[in-house]
């Protein structure tokens, strides 16, 4: 079976964390989100994948190769433009001559592609798009069915009192090779703006697959968080022969090797702690967080449900509330980081320096006082 995965995007949502790394390569968890999604296509019977590619590419393939290693094959086709969802599928015809499924390099999620492709073929649709019902759905893409199951109005991020349905695109499609007749060549276009409308025009049956179970977009800080949180409940309990435990430890935790845990700190899983990490006596890991190899944690400092990248070094009495450190920081002591604030690579914040909730601090940049917004220049 074959799928196309819509790896082209900016990341812009996620800014700062995704000026130097695609969105598709950021970890989640142990692992890439685009290798969570490969692993989850490739376990489902999908053996030849399609990553449409354009910015920061060469992370990708260096990362993915030809597939081999992860027991897939793998293709790339070049993308000198971005060409929109529909116009990067378009670009890699040659690859999809039976009907092929299509995901987001931002979604993780539990729904199986695979059924969604069953499903389709007992429908003989053109095309099949996975819905799931939300709260809010003027957040997303929504469709009404009919009675048969086909999409009859389709809208892209409606207004709320314009809403008709509750029923959201996931950007899970099944396609039939068709479908490409309907796509100009080299041309920016849209599957949700561009291609169904246009499809629903010229009466082509296009179905609803009524989808269950986990679905998060981690193109934003708050569902890169729900994704940890859920990646991170699956853990089971593992601790490193050379890891040295001196204080208390409780739940599901992976504590990597070489990593020291001082008297009088307590964690609580789920937790991972990777390789060669130091958390000082006094300290609070709390559940759903990440602490990524070679991080200081300082004594008496809170890490409740944070996500702290490679090498960073968090000082005493300091709070991280639901945030992301990304990698090669220094955090002083007394710092306070509220929820959903996101801290760029290589940031050093002074001592007793409050981010407000949802603060975004640029790469490289020395840090002090009362931080709100977005800071891309040295205060």
């Amino acid at each position: 079976m074959k799928a196309v995965i819509l790896a082209g995007g900016y990341g812009t949502r996620l800014r700062p964390l995704t000026y130097t790394t695609p969105k598709t390569m950021l970890p989640i968890c142990d692992k890439p989100v685009l290798h969570w999604i490969i692993d989850s296509l490739s376990k489902r019977g999908f053996d030849e994948i399609i990553i449409t590619t354009n910015y920061l590419e060469d992370q990708i393939k260096n990362y993915f190769g030809d597939g081999q290693e992860f027991g897939v094959k793998l293709y790339y086709p070049k993308e000198n433009e971005p060409l929109g969802t529909a116009g990067s599928v378009k670009n890699a015809e040659k690859y999809l001559n039976e009907p092929f499924g299509v995901i987001q390099a931002d979604n993780i999620t539990e729904i199986s592609l695979a059924e969604a492709l069953r499903y389709h073929k007992e429908k003989r649709g053109i095309a099949t798009i996975s819905l799931v019902d939300v709260e809010n759905p003027w957040q997303f893409g929504i469709a009404e069915l009919n009675r048969k199951k086909q999409i009859k109005r389709f809208a892209e991020k409606p207004k709320p009192d314009e809403c008709f349905s509750n029923l959201a695109n996931t950007g899970l499609y099944v396609l039939e090779p068709e479908i490409l007749d309907y796509i100009p060549e080299n041309t920016p276009f849209d599957f949700a703006k561009d291609l169904f409308p246009l499809l629903l025009k010229r009466g082509k049956r296009i179905y609803g697959y009524r989808a269950e179970g986990f679905w998060v977009d981690v193109g934003k800080p708050e569902g890169y968080m729900k994704a940890t949180e859920w990646i991170v409940n699956q853990i089971k309990k593992y601790i490193s022969e050379t890891a040295e435990i001196e204080g208390k430890v409780e739940g599901p935790v992976y504590i990597g090797e070489n990593t020291v845990i001082k008297k009088g700190t307590k964690v609580e899983g789920p937790v991972i702690i990777e390789n060669d990490c130091t958390i000082e006596a006094g300290a609070q890991i709390q559940p759903c967080s990440i602490v990524k190899s070679g991080v200081t944690i300082g004594s008496e400092t809170k890490i409740d449900k944070a996500v702290m990248y490679r090498d960073s070094k968090i000082a005493s009495n300091a709070h991280l509330q639901e945030c992301i450190i990304a990698e090669n920081c220094e955090v002083g002591n007394r710092v306070e980081i509220g929820k959903l604030a996101v801290v760029g690579p290589n940031c050093r914040i002074e001592d007793s320096t409050t981010v407000l909730p949802g603060s975004r601090i640029w790469p490289d940049l020395w840090i002090e006082g009362q931080i709100s917004g977005i800071v891309r220049t040295r205060i």
